[in-house]
């Protein structure tokens, strides 16, 4: 007990201080002690339990923060199940609004491998910066994911905070399709553990931007382009279709777009609002405004922009938002954004629609040709040329009600042809006398040009290029060339007077044809009056049995200047595969008026052949003639003519109604030939017949032999039957050879007798008719002979006068 004691007032003593001894005071044995004394104890009592106290709260508390700090451990694999269990996957997203200082939108957010954790965040609160400035912030509550619903559905609202800065985010991530920002949030992390603090987050984000997705793009509603007199220039307007492959919907302000080349504004467009619905399709309404031309530079510009899309070169605009203070419907920090982002845009991007470009013949209504001739001679066998002045008619649909000013005042080209290597083989010369273009009505125009001289000129070394190429076009039926060249352009349009230097155009002509024709319809080669063929003289050089050679004088008056020159030509003319005649022309010259051509013509008799007969019933009778003319070696003196011809074959109708006609017809001639038959007389009481001819063919004698002819009265009542041999009943001249006709004198034949019909209807037509005529059609088989060659044929002759006489 005693050392336990002794113990105690040791360590008393180890935890007092230090103090000085000071001087002993002998005091009254029962004095009392005084304030000062009380005091010093006291202190010395409190000094010595104060640090064990403290020992004891220091203890403590690190023990509650070593229980709270397990506590957060105990819920980290919660937070990290949450972090790093699913990767959450975009379902849509919608923008619902947007105004200067806030955006309105709602995201669905699904974590498909979501597992049997329970996420619940109260709220989280983030601010994004970039480069230092705010730009906004956006708060979201009660963030709720469970195993049952894998799903956060957000309708928040982000803050804008810093318009500027807002429009410099925008303006990187356009630029450079990434953007860096820096984003600060707090998140309360209750939802996992009651006593969780809220945290403090935050991360530098570097987000690359995917490229822009392909969109679909349907224009309709398209009206215009018009007159824009609120804006000048023109304008045009359409409700554009498209589809994202996204769902995701938007409502988007109306945004104004600038499209500049070089600097030069040529247009602008409102776009706008653009709506896009939860099917990711949107509609878009555009309106576009091509500008007045303002200055010299502006015009340079346009004019450059289509020297290099006719090159094939191709331009760029580029595309950037309007002057803010221009418009005010889109929030300020997207104007500002739009007005410093630039984007180019190719004019291959720009292309129309396949079902908006129309094919040539869908818009040349007309074409009247008021001139046309040509030379080509042996002489200039390589060195062709044409004259032409015409007129084409240009009718575009217009189902958009267009109505704008477009007229050509001046447009001289300069080509040359390319062969099938691409290699030019010839030029076009053409004098500078320009084409023009007036309009007429809204996208009606006329186009016209007037040239004495056309010329074609073939490149020294390549006539060979030339010449395939002829043969291909006559031979083969296929025009298959190249155009490279430029063109000299001055037009005057709603937006003003363009001139194009130089305008490349280069192009190819691929064109097969299996026969030669003037289209019909409304695009048929108008003629306002026929041309008149005489024939003037026939004349027979040489006769054989199987051929006669004859020169044909023909007087042809033209009242257009249509004409040609060609030195000289040749060609076989067949009917049914029957080779029946070559007829070629030397020196042949036609221009407008009176033109006087010799025609040489080797006849090639069949007399057995029934080919030849059908081909002069069908002739006379006025039915359609299909014949077929070719070429063959020799036939011209022109090289690469006669090497084209060489292979040609073409087959052509002729409408024989029209031929002797002088009615007004669509025919593109008319034909005067000499009339041999100038009389017939039926005589009732003999029941015979006799006819006055002439005979119009010149050089040799021309004999009739046999002629069996029956008489029908419109068409099918057969009024009476005529078969007589002038070689076996002597006639007059009493000549072997039958009944003779002398060149160019009437000759009445002696009375033919004819066996009537016996029908009462044929007798009452014929006894009305006495002391008049008839118009009979008289079905005829005659053999003559010409020369020395025997000829046999059958003729129709319809509606001929016949005096009816006792």
């Amino acid at each position: 007990m005693s050392d336990t004691n002794t113990d105690a007032a040791v360590r008393d003593a180890e935890q007092e201080p230090l103090l000085p001894q000071e001087p002993s005071i002998e005091q009254p044995e029962h004095a009392q002690p005084s304030a000062t004394g009380r005091a010093r104890h006291k202190t010395l009592q409190v000094a010595r339990h104060t640090t064990t106290l403290l020992c004891v709260c220091l203890a403590a508390a690190c023990l509650a923060i070593g229980f709270y700090i397990l506590y957060i451990l105990f819920h980290v694999p919660a937070l990290l199940a949450v972090l790093r269990g699913s990767e959450p996957l975009l379902e849509s997203a919608s923008l619902i609004d947007m105004n200067d200082d806030a955006v309105l939108f709602a995201v669905d957010i699904q974590f498909p491998d979501w597992g049997d954790r329970v996420a619940n965040i109260p709220f989280v609160n983030a601010t994004i910066y970039h480069h230092g400035h705010t730009v906004g912030w956006v708060y979201a509550s009660n963030l709720k994911v469970t195993p049952q619903e894998k799903r956060i559905s957000l309708y928040e609202v982000f803050h804008v905070a810093d318009s500027d800065a807002m429009a410099r985010l925008l303006i990187e991530a356009a630029s450079s399709r990434r953007v860096a920002v820096n984003a600060q949030a707090k998140i309360a992390l209750s939802g996992f553990g009651k006593y969780l603090p809220i945290a403090d987050v935050s991360r530098d984000l570097d987000v690359v931007l995917p490229p822009p997705p392909n969109v679909n793009v349907t224009a309709c509603d398209v009206v215009g382009p018009v007159v824009d007199m609120r804006r000048g220039g023109i304008t045009a307007q359409a409700n554009v279709k498209f589809g994202l492959p996204a769902f995701a919907s938007a409502n988007v302000s109306p945004i104004w777009l600038d499209f500049s080349y070089h600097g030069i504004v040529v247009a602008a467009a409102e776009v706008g609002p653009m709506s896009i619905y939860a099917s990711g399709v949107g509609d878009l309404p555009v309106k576009f405004n091509v500008r007045q031309i303002e200055t010299r530079a502006h015009e340079a510009a346009l004019a450059d922009m289509a020297i290099k899309a006719s090159s094939g070169e191709g331009f760029e605009l580029a595309v950037s938002g309007a002057d803010p203070s221009r418009y005010h419907a889109a929030p300020l920090w997207l104007r500002q954004a739009l007005r410093n982002i630039t984007i180019p845009v190719r004019s291959d991007m720009l292309q129309l629609p396949h079902d908006v470009s129309l094919p040539i013949e869908d818009i040349v209504k007309s074409v009247a040709v008021d001139k046309l001739y040509g030379y080509w001679s042996a002489k200039d066998s390589f060195n062709p040329w044409a004259g032409v002045s015409a007129q084409v008619s240009i009718d575009i649909p217009n189902h958009s009600a267009a109505n704008v000013k477009f007229e050509i005042d001046s447009l001289v080209p300069n080509i040359q042809l390319l062969d099938e290597d691409q290699l030019p083989f010839a030029t076009v010369d053409i004098p500078t006398t320009p084409i023009r273009m007036v309009q007429t009505e809204e996208l009606q125009f006329v186009a016209s040009c007037d040239y004495d001289r056309v010329g074609l000129s073939v490149i020294p070394g390549c006539e060979l290029q030339f010449t395939r190429a002829m043969k291909r076009a006559l031979s083969d039926r296929h025009v298959a060339i190249g155009v490279d060249g430029t063109l000299n352009v001055s037009m005057t349009t709603s937006i003003g007077q363009i001139r194009i230097e130089a305008l490349p155009i280069v192009t190819s002509i691929d064109w097969k044809f299996d026969r030669l024709e003037i289209a019909g319809g409304d695009r048929e080669l108008r003629v306002s009056q026929p041309a008149e063929i005489s024939v003037t003289r026939i004349h027979v050089l040489d006769t054989t049995r199987d051929q006669i050679k004859l020169e044909i004088d023909i007087g042809v008056e033209n009242p257009f200047t249509y004409g040609a020159f060609i030195s000289d030509m040749a060609l076989e003319v067949k009917y049914a595969g029957l080779h029946i005649a070559t007829v070629g022309v030397k020196e042949l010259s036609l221009s407008q008026g009176t033109n006087d051509v010799t025609v040489y013509v080797d006849f090639n008799n069949y007399p057995g052949d029934p080919r030849q007969r059908m081909l002069f019933l069908e002739a006379s009778s006025g039915k359609n003639v299909t014949l077929e003319i070719s070429g063959f070696p020799n036939c011209t003196s022109i090289s690469p003519l006669e090497e084209s011809l060489r292979g040609f074959a073409q087959k052509f109708t002729i409408d024989t109604s029209q031929l002797g006609s002088h009615s007004s017809s669509p025919g593109m001639f008319t034909g005067k030939f000499p009339k041999v038959l100038r009389e017939v007389v039926f005589h009732i009481f003999t029941m015979s017949a006799e006819a006055t001819v002439v005979n119009p063919v010149s050089g040799a004698s021309v004999w009739i032999q046999t002629i069996d002819a029956i008489g029908y009265y419109e068409d099918d009542i057969p009024l009476g039957v005529l078969e007589y041999d002038f070689t076996d009943k002597q006639p007059r001249q009493g000549q072997p050879n039958g009944l003779l006709l002398p060149y160019n004198q009437a000759i009445t034949t002696p009375r033919l007798p004819i066996t009537a019909n016996e029908t009462s209807i044929g007798w009452d037509v014929v006894r009305r008719a006495i002391g008049g005529t008839l118009d009979v059609s008289v079905f005829t088989n005659i053999q003559m002979q010409v020369g020395n060659a025997p000829l046999n044929f059958t003729i129709m002759g319809r509606n001929a006068p016949v005096k009816i006489r006792l």
